[in-house]
């Protein structure tokens, strides 16, 4: 039987698989603290959960102070790649990180199957 970690990996990768252009997945608490991840490097995984946990929370004082709704997602551009940060009730958040020339549509279509997924597993 698997933990609930490799229930969440093999989400990431079947779903995942589905991205082309993927370059890393996250999950981690609103705390900062990695639940599960693709990234070899624990002290990656570690980094990119803390960063992500401050963007998010950081986010969702922004979207209630200019009143303009719950925040969902958070979509970060730079010249060489691109980071998704998608809350999972208040109990996760799901970063994606990929290539720059990723396709926003495949990311559209598969990133909602994704975190039903993980829902049905953390929730």
């Amino acid at each position: 039987m698997f933990g609930i970690d490799e229930k969440i990996r093999e989400v990431f990768r079947d779903v995942g698989a589905d991205i082309p252009g993927l370059k890393g997945i996250v999950l981690s608490t609103f705390d900062g603290l990695p639940v599960a991840s693709d990234i070899k490097s624990v002290e990656r995984q570690n980094r990119i959960a803390a960063m992500v946990s401050a963007l998010v929370t950081l986010s969702k004082k922004v979207t209630s102070e200019l009143e303009v709704g719950e925040m969902e997602a958070i979509a970060v551009e730079a010249d060489e790649g691109k980071i998704f940060c998608y809350t999972i009730d208040d109990s996760a958040i799901l970063a994606v990180i990929t290539h720059k020339d990723i396709n926003l549509g495949v990311l559209r279509l598969v990133i909602p199957k994704m975190i039903e997924k993980l829902r049905a597993i953390i929730l």
